[in-house]
C-alpha cells in the first residue's frame, strides 16, 4: 500500500497515499474493513515442533539402526534377554535425545510479544484504545514518554520525540525523531522520520500514520530472517555422524563375514547368528551417546556457575571449537550505561558548576527505581556526576518552563527558579550551544580543539550555557542569547573492566574476534580500539549493522570454514543468533525474542563471560575426545577378540550379555568420570581444533595401539582357559578384556606423555573401582554368574587374567615414552 521509501516522503504523501486522515484518523467503519482486508497487526503463529517427528529424529543414527537389527535378530532366535537389554539401550539414548531437542525450536515465538499490546489510535476524531492487533495502514496513532510503539508509522507531529531502537538497530542512545523526511538511501537507524513496532518512546511525543503492520513491518521482516535462519550441525554432531557411519558399515561387515566364517565352519545357523548378534554389539560404543550426553550436561552445570546458562547441549563443544566471535558492543563489551568521562569547564568557571547545569537541564528529570536513576541516558549520566561532586542540582530549584529538544535545534532550554533567582540554563550540542554563547575567539577555539579529541575518540559532547534574568516576562527563545558558557562535557558508555584482557585471551587462543555493531561508526570504532580489536584489519569492526547484514556476515564465515559464535540482545540479532554456530544472548538486558533465538544465555552480559565459557567448552571438548578414545580402543579390543577367536574355529569367545555388561558398566562408568577432567595447561594457548576427525592422529595411534593390545591379550587368556577349564574360557576372556580397558583408561587420558601427568580426578579412581567392583559380582556372586553366564575362577586364573589385563598398559607406556621422549 506504501512505497517502500516512505522514510523519504513528505508526511502529507504518505497520509494521502494511505488514505489517512493526519487530524481526525480513520473511521472506525473504515478501519473495520482495512482489518478484515490486511489482517491482524500480528506476526503469523509458527507452529510447536511435532513430537512425533522430533522422537523419530533421534532413531535415523546408523548406530541405532546397526543395534535394533541386532535386538530384532536377538528376540527371532530366542534370546530375549539379549534382546531387551539392546532395546533398552536404544530407548534410553533416544530419550535423552528427545529431551534436549523437544523445547529448542522456538526462537520465532517470543518475536509476537513485542506486538501484543494496547494502542491510542484517533478514531472519527477520538482518541480510541485501540488492541494493537487491531491496527491497520491508515490509522494515526499518538505516541508519548513511556508507550511502546505499536507499528511501523510514518510521523506527521512531534514534539521532541525520541525512540529507544537499540533493541532492532543496535543504537546506544536513544534516536530523536522528526517529521522531515530523510534521503532515501538512509539505513535502518537514520529513518528518523519513522518508528517501528516493538522500541520504545523514552521523551516527548507525537503522532504518526501506520504504514505498515503484521509480518510487513521491520519486525516481522526480522521474524521471516529468524525462522529461515538454521543453525548448522556443530562440529560435535558432524564428528560423531562421521563416526557413527563408519562404525555401522565396520560392524555390519565384521558380523556378516564373522557370521559367514561361522557357517562355513559348519556352525548351525542360529549360533551363526547369535555370534553375528554379538560382533556387533562389541562393535558398537553402545554407552557413547549416553556418555557424551552427560558429559554436555556436567559442563552446563559448570558454565552456570560461571555465569552463562546453556539451552542447547551441543553448544558447549561448539564454544570450544569457535574461531570467531561476533560480538555486539552496547552491554557487551561496554556497560551499556552512559557516564561522564570527561569534564572542561569554561575560562573563570569550575566543574561543579558545569555538572550541576548540565544535570538542571532536563525537561524530566530522572526518578529512583529501586537503586537506580531512571530517566533519558543523558540527563542520568549528568545528574549522577554532579551527585559524585557532592552537588544536588535541584534542591532550591522550580522549573518555569522549557523549550525540549528536537532535532533542528539540538537543544533543550529550561527556565527555572533558584537562589540565584530567574536563570536560564541550556545544554546541547557544541555548536548549537557555543554559537548563541558571549566568548572570544581564543576561548572557542580552545574548546572546540577539546570537543574535538573527545570526539575523535567516539565520545558524545555536550556544551551547557546559562544566563541570569532580571525579567520573568522574557520570552524564552529571546532569553537563549547573549548566554555565558559553563563548559562541555564527554559521555561515554564504558567498556566493562574484564573485556580487553578477556579479547587478548580469545587471540591467543587462536579465536578472531570481530566487533558487529548498529551504532555510529566512529563510537564503534573508538571501543574496538579500547578493548584491543584491530581497527584497521578488514571486517573487524563492522558498524550500522542491519538485521540481514549481520546474517549474511555470519553466514560468509561459515562459508570459508569457521565456527561462528554470535553475541546480541535485541530482536535484530535474532535471526543472526539462530544461524550461527553458537548463538549467545544477553540475560539482564537482553530482548526475549534474542534469548529464544540464543543457545547460551549470559546472566551477566559480560564478553569475558564468553571467554570464560570457551575455555570450559574446550574442557570439555578434550575430554570427549579421550572417552571417545577410551571407548573405541574398548570396542576395538573386542573385535580383535572375536575376530581372532571365530577365525579360528573356536566359537563365541564371549556371550552377548557379557559384551553388553563390559561396554555400558565397567567401560561407561570411567568414561563418564573422563568428563571431569580438568582442563590442560595450555587449554587458551593453541588454536581451536578444527572440523577434522574426532580424534587426532596422537589420540589415533593410541586407539589402535592399545585395542590390539586389548585384544590380543583377551585372546590369550581364552585360549588357556580352553585348555585350563574349557567352561571357564569366556569367563576369562570376559575378565581379561574388562580389566585390562580399566587400566587402560589411565594411559589413554595422557597420549603424548606418562600416565601420571594428567590432572587429579578423584571421580575416575571411584569410577574405576566400581567397575571393578562389578566384574567381581559378575564372577563370584551367584546372581552374577546366572545372568551373565560365568563360572568362579581360581587363583591361578585369577593371576593370570590379572597379569595379561595389566599387559597392554605397561606396553602403551613404554611405546608411548619412546615415541615422545624428548
Amino acid at each position: 500500500m506504501i512505497a517502500e521509501q516512505l522514510h523519504a516522503l513528505p508526511a502529507e504523501e504518505v497520509a494521502d497515499r494511505l488514505g489517512a486522515d493526519p487530524e481526525s484518523g480513520l473511521s472506525a467503519e473504515e478501519a473495520a474493513r482495512r482489518l478484515r482486508e490486511v489482517g491482524p497487526n500480528a506476526l503469523a503463529a509458527r507452529e510447536r515442533p511435532h513430537y512425533a517427528a522430533v522422537a523419530a529424529r533421534q532413531l535415523v543414527d546408523p548406530l541405532v539402526a546397526l543395534l535394533v537389527t541386532a535386538a530384532v535378530i536377538s528376540a527371532a532366535i530366542g534370546e530375549e534377554l539379549e534382546a531387551g537389554v539392546i532395546a533398552a539401550i536404544v530407548v534410553l539414548n533416544a530419550g535423552l535425545g528427545f529431551v534436549q531437542e523437544a523445547g529448542a525450536e522456538r526462537a520465532v515465538m517470543a518475536l509476537r510479544n513485542a506486538v501484543e499490546l494496547t494502542a491510542v489510535a484517533v478514531r472519527d476524531g477520538r482518541e480510541t484504545p485501540v488492541p494493537a492487533r487491531e491496527l491497520v495502514p491508515g490509522d494515526l496513532v499518538l505516541l508519548r514518554a513511556g508507550d511502546r510503539v505499536p507499528a511501523d508509522a510514518r510521523l506527521v507531529s512531534s514534539g521532541s520525540l525520541a525512540v529507544d531502537e537499540s533493541a532492532l538497530t543496535g543504537e546506544s542512545i536513544p534516536v530523536d525523531k522528526d517529521v522531515d523526511p530523510v534521503a532515501s538511501g538512509a539505513p535502518l537507524a537514520e529513518r528518523s522520520s519513522l518508528v517501528f513496532a516493538g522500541t520504545a518512546v523514552t521523551r516527548g511525543r507525537a503522532s504518526a500514520v501506520v504504514a505498515r503492520t503484521g509480518p510487513a513491518m521491520e519486525i516481522g521482516r526480522i521474524a521471516d530472517l529468524t525462522q529461515a535462519a538454521k543453525a548448522p550441525p556443530t562440529p560435535l554432531q558432524r564428528r560423531l555422524g562421521r563416526l557413527s557411519r563408519r562404525l555401522a558399515l565396520a560392524g555390519a561387515l565384521l558380523t556378516v563375514l564373522l557370521a559367514g566364517a561361522m557357517l562355513l565352519q559348519g556352525e548351525p545357523l542360529d549360533e551363526a547368528f547369535l555370534v553375528g548378534v554379538a560382533v556387533a554389539v562389541a562393535a558398537v560404543p553402545e554407552g557413547l551417546g549416553a556418555v557424551v550426553t552427560i558429559a554436555l550436561a556436567q559442563g552446563a552445570t559448570a558454565m552456570a556457575r560461571r555465569g552463562a546458562i546453556v539451552r542447547r547441549l551441543p553448544a558447549i563443544e561448539t564454544l570450544g571449537e569457535t574461531t570467531v566471535i561476533a560480538t555486539d558492543k552496547t552491554g557487551t563489551l561496554t556497560a551499556n550505561r552512559l557516564r561522564v568521562a570527561a569534564a572542561e569547564a569554561a575560562d573563570g568557571r569550575d566543574v561543579g558548576e558545569l555538572l550541576a547545569a548540565g544535570a538542571l537541564a532536563s525537561t524530566a528529570e530522572p526518578v529512583v527505581s529501586g537503586d537506580e536513576l531512571v530517566g533519558d541516558p543523558i540527563d542520568v549520566a549528568l545528574l549522577r556526576a554532579a551527585r559524585e561532586a557532592g552537588l544536588e542540582p535541584g534542591e532550591g530549584h522550580d522549573r518555569l518552563g522549557d523549550i525540549p529538544f528536537d532535532a533542528l535545534r539540538r537543544r533543550v532550554t529550561v527556565l527555572v527558579r533558584g537562589p540565584s533567582g530567574l536563570r536560564v540554563v541550556v545544554k546541547g550540542a557544541p555548536e548549537s550551544v557555543l554559537e548563541l554563547s558571549e566568548l572570544d575567539s581564543a576561548e572557542r577555539a580552545r574548546l572546540d580543539e577539546v570537543a574535538g579529541g573527545w570526539g575523535d575518540r567516539g565520545l558524545r559532547v555536550l556544551a551547557v550555557a546559562e544566563r541570569i534574568l532580571d525579567d520573568e516576562g522574557v520570552p524564552l527563545e529571546q532569553a537563549e542569547e547573549r548566554l555565558v558558557p559553563l563548559g562541555i562535557v564527554a559521555l561515554e558508555d564504558p567498556v566493562r573492566p574484564a573485556v580487553p584482557e578477556a579479547v587478548k585471551t580469545a587471540h591467543g587462543a587462536g579465536i578472531d574476534v570481530v566487533m558487529v555493531t548498529g551504532d555510529h561508526p566512529g563510537t564503534a570504532r573508538a571501543v574496538a580500539e579500547r578493548v584491543g580489536i584491530p581497527v584497521d584489519r578488514e571486517d573487524a569492526v563492522l558498524a550500522r549493522v542491519e538485521p540481514v547484514d549481520k546474517l549474511r556476515l555470519v553466514e560468509r564465515l561459515q562459508g570459508r570454514g569457521d565456527i561462528v559464535a554470535v553475541t546480541g540482545d535485541g530482536i535484530n540479532d535474532s535471526p543472526a543468533l539462530r544461524r550461527a554456530d553458537v548463538g549467545i544472548s544477553m540475560g539482564l538486558s537482553g530482548t526475549e525474542a534474542a534469548r529464544e533465538a540464543s543457545d547460551v544465555v549470559l546472566t551477566d552480559d559480560d564478553f569475558s563471560t564468553i571467554v570464560a565459557a570457551v575455555r570450559e567448552g574446550r574442557r570439555i571438548a578434550d575430554n570427549i575426545r579421550t572417552f571417545v578414545a577410551f571407548l573405541l580402543s574398548a570396542n576395538f579390543g573386542e573385535v580383535v577378540l572375536f575376530a581372532v577367536a571365530i577365525l579360528a574355529g573356536l566359537g563365541a569367545p564371549m556371550t552377548v550379555v557379557q559384551v553388553l555388561v563390559v561396554n555400558l558398566l565397567t567401560d561407561g562408568l570411567p568414561a563418564v568420570a573422563l568428563a571431569r577432567d580438568p582442563a590442560s595447561g595450555d587449554t587458551m594457548r593453541r588454536p581451536p581444533a578444527g572440523l577434522g576427525t574426532i580424534l587426532g592422529r596422537d589420540l589415533s595411534l593410541v586407539l589402535g595401539a592399545a585395542g590390539l593390545a586389548v585384544g590380543l591379550a583377551a585372546t590369550a587368556a581364552f585360549l588357556v582357559g580352553r585348555e585350563l577349564d574349557p567352561d571357564a574360557a569366556q569367563t576369562m576372556a570376559f575378565a581379561t578384556i574388562a580389566l585390562a580397558e580399566l587400566a587402560l583408561v589411565f594411559a589413554v587420558r595422557v597420549p603424548r606423555g606418562p600416565a601420571w601427568r594428567a590432572g587429579r580426578n578423584r571421580w575416575l579412581f571411584l569410577a574405576v573401582a566400581g567397575s571393578v567392583v562389578v566384574v567381581a559380582a559378575a564372577i563370584y556372586l551367584p546372581l552374577g554368574r546366572d545372568l551373565l553366564d560365568t563360572a568362579v575362577l581360581g587363583p591361578a586364573e585369577l593371576a593370570l587374567v590379572l597379569a595379561l589385563a595389566l599387559a597392554p598398559t605397561v606396553l602403551l607406556e613404554v611405546a608411548k615414552a619412546l615415541r615422545f621422549r624428548r
